[in-house]
């Protein structure tokens, strides 16, 4: 696996952070995969990880389809991995860029799937599978931490509460109690002329 440039203190912070999430979301994973997790948050807090989220998941699956052997599964790795950042911490981004959520989940999920088949090291396929098969979920998990840490705006917040609106999700509930708002769904009622 590649390794990148990180801090004791920011593997730490992450660390805290990612156990605590999947604790409040009921996510249990393998100790390699929350691992994962950690580590890619934490890789991505360095400036030259942060390139392959400016080049567009199209843009990363070409270069990746491009290329061959080793080379074509490290990008699918990066794809895989600048998906899952994206899902997580920009869950918002996709709408204004015109962007399926659903497409980036499937996207990352497949980049995943292959990089998993073709990895011989049987712990290193294990991580990648589990990370492809739960995706989504594990994208919430990293959602969770944005939300917990100083990373989540008032912003946010309000756009938290409009996908609650929307979803009538209990998770997001939860969340939006945690920051002190009292989510109330209200009937509307029709206007008499």
């Amino acid at each position: 696996m590649v390794e990148f440039d990180r801090s004791p203190d920011v593997q730490e912070f992450f660390g805290e952070h990612v156990a605590h999430a999947m604790r409040d979301l009921k996510v249990e994973t393998s100790a390699q995969t929350r691992g994962y997790l950690v580590d890619l948050l934490s890789g991505f807090t360095v400036s030259h990880r942060i390139h392959s989220l400016a080049v567009p998941l199209a843009g990363l699956l070409k270069r990746a389809m491009d290329a061959s052997g080793a080379h074509r599964l490290a990008l699918l790795r990066e794809l895989g991995d600048a998906a899952l950042f994206l899902c997580g911490f920009f869950p918002d981004s996709f709408d204004r860029r015109g962007v399926d959520r659903t497409y980036v989940v499937t996207m990352g999920g497949r980049a995943y799937l292959l990089v998993g088949r073709n990895d011989r090291d049987q712990t290193r396929a294990a991580v990648f599978s589990e990370l492809s098969g739960r995706f989504g979920e594990l994208a919430g998990v990293l959602d969770e931490v944005r939300e917990r840490t100083a990373m989540c705006t008032e912003g946010a917040i309000v756009r938290m509460y409009e996908r609650w609106l929307e979803s009538g999700s209990p998770a997001l509930a939860h969340r939006l109690r945690r920051r002190g708002l009292h989510p109330v769904r209200m009937r509307r009622r029709g206007l008499v002329h």
